[in-house]
């Protein structure tokens, strides 16, 4: 029986070092945003942003700015170049902004978000669209 048991806790330090291990090599990028923002529908306070990506085909981002936070899935962007700089990119349109891009320093790839419904009523009003990079780090 004893025998038994210490395999058992064997494979699970084995199973839950593994799990640490995968979750240490997820994608984390953090910024301090200085306004509230809208990404994938939802309203997110000013504060650290932090954007974690995961899963391996498909990926989806885990958004956390305040107190809330929001799954979304974005659509991929692939450059020729690697990004030089880690940078979320939002629209503004008056005093909302719309998560719009975010690029990691060193990748090829981004993530961009479409335009959302209210957006295009902004535009619709013609509301004045501005870009605003924000820098971010990957620690």
């Amino acid at each position: 029986m004893k025998k038994h048991a210490a395999t058992l806790l064997i494979l699970m330090l084995a199973g839950l070092t593994g799990l640490v291990n995968a979750q240490a090599i997820r994608p984390r990028i953090t910024a301090q945003v200085p306004f509230g923002f809208i990404a994938n529908g939802k309203t997110m306070p000013a504060g650290k942003c932090t954007i974690i990506v995961q899963g391996d085909g498909v990926k989806t981002l885990w958004i956390t700015s305040g107190n809330e936070n929001l799954i979304a899935i974005p659509l991929a962007t692939q450059s020729v170049t690697p990004n030089e700089r880690t940078v979320l990119a939002f629209r503004r349109y008056g005093d909302r902004y719309f998560l719009a891009s975010i690029s990691s320093r060193g990748e090829k790839s981004g993530y961009e978000f479409p335009v959302q419904q209210m957006e295009t009523e902004l535009r619709a009003k013609n509301v004045t669209e501005t870009d605003v990079l924000l820098l971010a780090s990957r620690p």
